[in-house]
Protein backbone atom coordinates (compact mmCIF):
# COMPACT_ATOMS: atom_id res chain seq x y z
CA UNK A 1 0.00 0.00 0.00
CA UNK A 2 1.14 3.31 -0.95
CA UNK A 3 0.22 6.64 0.35
CA UNK A 4 0.78 10.15 -0.53
CA UNK A 5 -0.08 13.80 -0.23
CA UNK A 6 -1.82 16.30 -2.22
CA UNK A 7 -0.56 19.50 -0.96
CA UNK A 8 -3.46 21.09 -2.17
CA UNK A 9 -2.10 24.82 -3.38
CA UNK A 10 -5.12 26.45 -2.87
CA UNK A 11 -5.64 28.87 0.29
CA UNK A 12 -7.70 32.00 1.34
CA UNK A 13 -6.41 35.95 0.99
CA UNK A 14 -5.72 35.48 4.89
CA UNK A 15 -2.82 33.65 4.21
CA UNK A 16 0.29 35.58 2.80
CA UNK A 17 1.60 33.51 -0.19
CA UNK A 18 4.85 33.65 1.16
CA UNK A 19 3.83 32.28 4.28
CA UNK A 20 1.42 29.64 2.23
CA UNK A 21 4.48 28.18 0.33
CA UNK A 22 7.09 28.29 3.28
CA UNK A 23 4.42 25.68 4.78
CA UNK A 24 4.09 23.76 1.52
CA UNK A 25 7.67 23.10 1.64
CA UNK A 26 7.53 22.16 5.74
CA UNK A 27 4.33 19.34 4.89
CA UNK A 28 6.80 17.87 2.40
CA UNK A 29 9.67 17.61 4.27
CA UNK A 30 6.81 15.86 7.08
CA UNK A 31 5.98 13.66 4.14
CA UNK A 32 9.59 12.78 3.01
CA UNK A 33 10.65 12.21 6.81
CA UNK A 34 7.56 10.26 7.90
CA UNK A 35 7.65 7.62 4.87
CA UNK A 36 4.92 8.57 2.39
CA UNK A 37 5.82 7.81 -0.96
CA UNK A 38 4.51 10.37 -2.98
CA UNK A 39 3.58 14.40 -3.21
CA UNK A 40 0.70 15.75 -5.66
CA UNK A 41 -0.67 19.49 -6.38
CA UNK A 42 -3.89 20.32 -8.06
CA UNK A 43 -4.53 23.14 -11.05
CA UNK A 44 -6.82 26.37 -11.37
CA UNK A 45 -6.42 29.42 -12.82
CA UNK A 46 -8.29 32.84 -11.88
CA UNK A 47 -9.71 31.95 -8.43
CA UNK A 48 -10.70 35.57 -8.17
CA UNK A 49 -10.75 38.34 -5.01
CA UNK A 50 -10.82 35.42 -1.88
CA UNK A 51 -8.80 32.75 -2.81
CA UNK A 52 -5.29 32.00 -4.80
CA UNK A 53 -3.87 29.20 -5.99
CA UNK A 54 0.53 28.42 -6.79
CA UNK A 55 0.47 26.67 -10.01
CA UNK A 56 1.41 23.26 -9.95
CA UNK A 57 4.20 22.19 -11.97
CA UNK A 58 6.99 24.95 -10.98
CA UNK A 59 5.65 24.59 -7.32
CA UNK A 60 6.01 20.91 -8.41
CA UNK A 61 9.85 21.47 -9.74
CA UNK A 62 11.09 23.34 -6.37
CA UNK A 63 9.94 20.93 -3.82
CA UNK A 64 11.48 17.80 -5.34
CA UNK A 65 14.73 19.06 -4.27
CA UNK A 66 13.23 18.29 -0.47
CA UNK A 67 11.83 15.25 -1.04
CA UNK A 68 14.26 13.08 -3.13
CA UNK A 69 13.31 9.64 -3.80
CA UNK A 70 9.82 10.72 -3.99
CA UNK A 71 6.86 10.25 -6.61
CA UNK A 72 5.79 13.78 -7.73
CA UNK A 73 2.93 14.16 -10.09
CA UNK A 74 -0.44 16.43 -10.72
CA UNK A 75 -3.76 15.84 -9.67
CA UNK A 76 -5.04 17.01 -12.01
CA UNK A 77 -3.45 19.28 -14.31
CA UNK A 78 -6.02 21.18 -16.10
CA UNK A 79 -5.02 19.61 -19.82
CA UNK A 80 -8.08 20.56 -21.88
CA UNK A 81 -6.43 24.25 -21.18
CA UNK A 82 -3.36 23.60 -22.90
CA UNK A 83 -1.50 22.51 -26.07
CA UNK A 84 0.00 18.55 -25.67
CA UNK A 85 3.86 19.45 -27.45
CA UNK A 86 3.70 22.34 -24.24
CA UNK A 87 2.62 19.41 -21.56
CA UNK A 88 4.74 16.98 -23.13
CA UNK A 89 8.22 19.06 -22.78
CA UNK A 90 6.69 20.18 -19.03
CA UNK A 91 6.53 16.96 -18.08
CA UNK A 92 9.25 15.20 -19.90
CA UNK A 93 11.72 17.94 -17.68
CA UNK A 94 9.65 16.89 -14.00
CA UNK A 95 10.38 13.21 -15.26
CA UNK A 96 14.18 13.92 -14.98
CA UNK A 97 14.02 16.30 -12.37
CA UNK A 98 12.29 13.60 -10.01
CA UNK A 99 14.33 10.97 -11.09
CA UNK A 100 11.67 9.19 -13.59
CA UNK A 101 9.19 9.27 -11.04
CA UNK A 102 6.68 11.78 -11.95
CA UNK A 103 2.94 11.05 -12.48
CA UNK A 104 1.22 13.21 -15.06
CA UNK A 105 -2.46 13.46 -13.43
CA UNK A 106 -4.99 15.20 -15.99
CA UNK A 107 -8.32 16.33 -16.15
CA UNK A 108 -10.78 18.04 -18.54
CA UNK A 109 -12.04 21.37 -16.07
CA UNK A 110 -15.35 22.58 -15.70
CA UNK A 111 -15.01 26.26 -14.34
CA UNK A 112 -16.37 28.61 -17.44
CA UNK A 113 -13.92 31.50 -16.36
CA UNK A 114 -11.18 29.38 -17.15
CA UNK A 115 -12.16 28.33 -20.98
CA UNK A 116 -13.73 31.57 -21.94
CA UNK A 117 -10.32 33.51 -20.84
CA UNK A 118 -8.34 31.37 -22.98
CA UNK A 119 -10.68 30.90 -25.45
CA UNK A 120 -11.48 28.14 -25.32
CA UNK A 121 -15.18 26.69 -26.05
CA UNK A 122 -15.88 24.56 -23.18
CA UNK A 123 -18.20 22.20 -25.24
CA UNK A 124 -14.54 20.78 -26.87
CA UNK A 125 -13.04 20.07 -23.43
CA UNK A 126 -13.32 16.53 -23.26
CA UNK A 127 -12.52 15.66 -27.17
CA UNK A 128 -9.12 18.02 -26.48
CA UNK A 129 -8.35 15.86 -23.77
CA UNK A 130 -8.31 12.72 -25.44
CA UNK A 131 -6.78 13.87 -28.51
CA UNK A 132 -4.00 16.09 -26.38
CA UNK A 133 -3.54 12.44 -24.20
CA UNK A 134 -2.63 10.47 -27.53
CA UNK A 135 -0.39 13.39 -28.82
CA UNK A 136 1.42 13.59 -25.45
CA UNK A 137 2.29 9.78 -25.62
CA UNK A 138 3.80 10.07 -28.87
CA UNK A 139 5.75 13.33 -28.23
CA UNK A 140 6.74 10.80 -25.56
CA UNK A 141 8.34 7.65 -27.44
CA UNK A 142 9.03 8.50 -30.87
CA UNK A 143 10.95 11.28 -33.33
CA UNK A 144 9.28 12.97 -36.02
CA UNK A 145 5.74 13.03 -34.82
CA UNK A 146 3.44 13.91 -37.64
CA UNK A 147 -0.30 14.06 -36.18
CA UNK A 148 -3.57 15.04 -38.32
CA UNK A 149 -5.84 15.59 -35.78
CA UNK A 150 -8.75 17.91 -34.78
CA UNK A 151 -7.11 20.62 -32.74
CA UNK A 152 -3.12 19.56 -32.78
CA UNK A 153 -1.57 19.33 -36.20
CA UNK A 154 2.03 18.28 -35.92
CA UNK A 155 4.30 18.09 -38.87
CA UNK A 156 7.50 15.77 -38.59
CA UNK A 157 7.93 17.01 -34.99
CA UNK A 158 10.20 15.83 -31.93
CA UNK A 159 11.29 16.84 -28.49
CA UNK A 160 14.24 16.56 -26.49
CA UNK A 161 14.62 15.75 -23.85
CA UNK A 162 11.99 12.61 -23.30
CA UNK A 163 11.15 11.44 -20.48
CA UNK A 164 13.31 8.89 -18.19
CA UNK A 165 10.04 6.55 -17.94
CA UNK A 166 9.28 5.26 -21.44
CA UNK A 167 7.31 5.34 -22.68
CA UNK A 168 6.15 8.10 -21.01
CA UNK A 169 5.60 8.78 -17.18
CA UNK A 170 2.04 7.12 -15.98
CA UNK A 171 -1.55 8.94 -16.82
CA UNK A 172 -4.09 9.16 -14.39
CA UNK A 173 -7.46 10.58 -15.38
CA UNK A 174 -9.72 12.29 -13.34
CA UNK A 175 -13.76 11.78 -14.51
CA UNK A 176 -16.55 12.91 -12.10
CA UNK A 177 -19.52 11.25 -13.86
CA UNK A 178 -19.77 7.57 -15.54
CA UNK A 179 -18.72 8.92 -18.75
CA UNK A 180 -15.45 10.66 -17.77
CA UNK A 181 -14.57 7.59 -15.71
CA UNK A 182 -15.51 5.33 -19.48
CA UNK A 183 -12.90 7.81 -20.54
CA UNK A 184 -10.60 7.54 -18.54
CA UNK A 185 -10.42 3.87 -19.06
CA UNK A 186 -10.05 4.46 -22.79
CA UNK A 187 -7.26 6.61 -22.27
CA UNK A 188 -5.53 6.58 -19.26
CA UNK A 189 -3.58 4.22 -16.72
CA UNK A 190 -5.89 4.71 -14.07
CA UNK A 191 -9.07 6.26 -13.44
CA UNK A 192 -7.73 9.12 -10.18
CA UNK A 193 -11.13 8.98 -7.94
CA UNK A 194 -11.79 12.47 -6.67
CA UNK A 195 -11.74 13.73 -3.17
CA UNK A 196 -15.61 14.83 -3.54
CA UNK A 197 -16.75 11.31 -4.84
CA UNK A 198 -18.56 8.70 -2.39
CA UNK A 199 -18.62 5.76 -2.45
CA UNK A 200 -21.90 5.06 -3.33
CA UNK A 201 -20.39 6.94 -6.53
CA UNK A 202 -17.10 4.81 -6.72
CA UNK A 203 -18.38 1.34 -6.44
CA UNK A 204 -20.77 2.48 -9.59
CA UNK A 205 -17.59 4.11 -11.34
CA UNK A 206 -15.59 0.97 -10.77
CA UNK A 207 -18.22 -0.80 -12.31
CA UNK A 208 -18.12 1.37 -15.55
CA UNK A 209 -14.15 1.19 -15.53
CA UNK A 210 -13.97 -2.53 -15.48
CA UNK A 211 -17.13 -2.81 -18.29
CA UNK A 212 -14.93 0.04 -20.38
CA UNK A 213 -11.62 -1.90 -20.04
CA UNK A 214 -13.03 -5.51 -20.59
CA UNK A 215 -14.16 -4.34 -23.73
CA UNK A 216 -11.28 -3.04 -25.00
CA UNK A 217 -8.93 -6.08 -23.31
CA UNK A 218 -7.14 -4.00 -21.46
CA UNK A 219 -6.43 -4.90 -17.90
CA UNK A 220 -8.74 -3.48 -14.52
CA UNK A 221 -6.43 -1.71 -12.61
CA UNK A 222 -7.45 -0.57 -9.12
CA UNK A 223 -8.72 3.59 -9.01
CA UNK A 224 -5.88 5.32 -7.61
CA UNK A 225 -7.97 7.37 -4.65
CA UNK A 226 -7.44 10.83 -3.95
CA UNK A 227 -9.48 11.07 -0.68
CA UNK A 228 -9.71 14.03 2.20
CA UNK A 229 -8.28 12.53 5.57
CA UNK A 230 -7.47 14.08 8.92
CA UNK A 231 -6.01 12.05 11.76
CA UNK A 232 -5.97 13.71 15.38
CA UNK A 233 -5.29 12.20 18.82
CA UNK A 234 -9.39 11.65 18.97
CA UNK A 235 -12.47 11.75 16.59
CA UNK A 236 -13.81 14.95 17.98
CA UNK A 237 -10.38 17.26 18.04
CA UNK A 238 -9.87 15.94 14.23
CA UNK A 239 -13.14 16.70 13.08
CA UNK A 240 -13.13 20.06 15.13
CA UNK A 241 -9.90 20.94 13.56
CA UNK A 242 -11.28 20.97 9.80
CA UNK A 243 -15.04 20.99 9.64
CA UNK A 244 -15.32 25.11 9.15
CA UNK A 245 -12.78 25.14 6.55
CA UNK A 246 -13.98 22.06 4.98
CA UNK A 247 -17.55 23.09 4.37
CA UNK A 248 -15.94 26.24 3.23
CA UNK A 249 -14.54 24.83 0.35
CA UNK A 250 -17.47 22.79 -0.48
CA UNK A 251 -19.51 25.55 -1.14
CA UNK A 252 -16.82 26.81 -3.22
CA UNK A 253 -17.44 23.42 -5.40
CA UNK A 254 -21.28 23.97 -5.45
CA UNK A 255 -20.94 27.92 -6.47
CA UNK A 256 -18.42 27.05 -8.86
CA UNK A 257 -20.24 24.43 -10.59
CA UNK A 258 -18.65 21.42 -9.57
CA UNK A 259 -20.05 18.63 -11.54
CA UNK A 260 -21.00 15.13 -10.28
CA UNK A 261 -22.65 15.04 -6.87
CA UNK A 262 -24.06 17.61 -4.48
CA UNK A 263 -22.13 19.65 -2.75
CA UNK A 264 -24.10 21.55 -1.02
CA UNK A 265 -24.39 19.76 2.23
CA UNK A 266 -23.61 20.02 5.61
CA UNK A 267 -20.09 18.50 7.35
CA UNK A 268 -22.00 15.34 9.29
CA UNK A 269 -23.59 14.85 5.57
CA UNK A 270 -19.96 14.84 3.72
CA UNK A 271 -18.27 13.07 5.90
CA UNK A 272 -19.96 9.73 5.77
CA UNK A 273 -18.76 8.89 2.34
CA UNK A 274 -16.10 11.43 1.64
CA UNK A 275 -13.62 12.03 4.64
CA UNK A 276 -11.55 9.68 6.29
CA UNK A 277 -10.66 11.11 9.80
CA UNK A 278 -10.60 10.42 13.17
CA UNK A 279 -7.70 9.24 15.54
CA UNK A 280 -5.20 6.71 14.17
CA UNK A 281 -6.93 3.68 14.52
CA UNK A 282 -10.29 4.86 13.18
CA UNK A 283 -7.92 6.28 10.14
CA UNK A 284 -6.55 2.68 9.75
CA UNK A 285 -9.93 0.68 9.60
CA UNK A 286 -10.99 3.65 7.03
CA UNK A 287 -8.30 2.81 4.75
CA UNK A 288 -8.56 -0.84 5.33
CA UNK A 289 -12.67 -0.30 4.16
CA UNK A 290 -10.81 0.80 1.01
CA UNK A 291 -8.95 -1.99 0.36
CA UNK A 292 -11.41 -4.45 1.16
CA UNK A 293 -13.97 -2.63 -0.98
CA UNK A 294 -12.80 -1.25 -3.60
CA UNK A 295 -8.72 -3.39 -3.79
CA UNK A 296 -7.24 0.22 -3.08
CA UNK A 297 -3.21 -0.11 -3.70
CA UNK A 298 -2.56 4.13 -3.44
CA UNK A 299 -3.96 6.85 -1.58
CA UNK A 300 -3.52 10.33 -1.47
CA UNK A 301 -4.79 12.57 1.03
CA UNK A 302 -5.87 16.21 0.84
CA UNK A 303 -5.33 17.17 4.60
CA UNK A 304 -5.51 21.19 4.45
CA UNK A 305 -8.40 23.39 3.43
CA UNK A 306 -8.15 27.10 2.82
CA UNK A 307 -9.01 28.88 6.06
CA UNK A 308 -7.18 26.35 8.51
CA UNK A 309 -4.24 26.83 10.37
CA UNK A 310 -1.57 24.79 8.17
CA UNK A 311 0.81 24.06 10.82
CA UNK A 312 -1.98 21.94 11.95
CA UNK A 313 -2.02 20.29 8.64
CA UNK A 314 1.74 19.30 9.22
CA UNK A 315 0.91 17.88 12.95
CA UNK A 316 -1.74 15.41 10.97
CA UNK A 317 0.79 14.59 8.17
CA UNK A 318 3.58 13.50 10.83
CA UNK A 319 0.96 11.31 13.03
CA UNK A 320 -0.28 9.65 9.91
CA UNK A 321 3.29 8.70 9.24
CA UNK A 322 4.14 7.74 12.83
CA UNK A 323 0.71 5.82 13.90
CA UNK A 324 -0.98 4.54 10.17
CA UNK A 325 1.58 4.36 7.48
CA UNK A 326 3.36 1.34 9.64
CA UNK A 327 0.28 -0.73 10.29
CA UNK A 328 0.12 -0.87 6.45
CA UNK A 329 4.02 -1.59 5.86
Amino acid sequence: MKFGLDLYPHFGMDLPAPLAFDHAVQQVQAAHANGFDGIFASHHYLLGTTEQMFQPVPLLSRLAADAPGMTFGTAVFLLSLHNPVEVAELVATMDIICGGKFVLGVGQGYRDAEFSSFGIPKASRGSRLEEAVEVIRKLWSADHVTWDGRYFPLNDVTINPKPIQQPGPPIWVGGDTLHGVRRAAKIGDAWLASPRHSKGFIHQAVRSYKEQRDAMGLPVLSPIFFREMYVAKDRMEAEQEIKASFERLYQVYHQAGQPGEQYNRSFDELKKERIIVGNPQDVIEEIRDYQDQFGAEYMFFRSYYPGMDPSKTTRCIERFGQEVIPYFS
